[in-house]
């Protein structure tokens, strides 16, 4: 399965059951992560992890939201596979562990429910 693929499937599979959600649009989006720590409101999005590595000038990163937390260092999301693409609702805690923080990016793909 592509990465397109994967991205649809897991937007198909959080949108199953909503029921005044009839379809979705997904978007992609960089966000600059420019403070160690640092909070993104999503609104009524879900955003999926879709960065492909992580700077190595972090030690690990840690991002929560209401039904999530992710853990991960940069060695680590590197051997990562399908389990990288990590989805988030309402709001993103972004809290990077490192010694000298320097800012970094991170790729999410939006995914917009439509009502019906």
């Amino acid at each position: 399965m592509n990465t397109s693929e994967l991205l649809h499937t897991i937007a198909k599979d959080r949108i199953a059951g909503m029921r005044t959600i009839d379809s979705y649009q997904i978007k992609p989006t960089v966000i600059r992560v420019t403070e160690a720590n640092q909070t993104l409101d999503l609104k009524n999005d879900m955003w999926i992890l879709n960065t492909k590595g992580l700077p190595g000038s972090i030690e690990e990163m840690e991002l929560v939201s209401s039904d999530n937390v992710f853990t991960a260092t940069p060695e680590e999301y590197e051997f990562m596979d399908e389990y990288r693409y990590q989805v988030f609702t309402d709001y993103i805690d972004i809290k990077t562990n490192t010694e000298s923080f320097k800012p970094y990016r991170l790729e999410f793909v939006k995914i917009i429910p439509h009502r019906n």
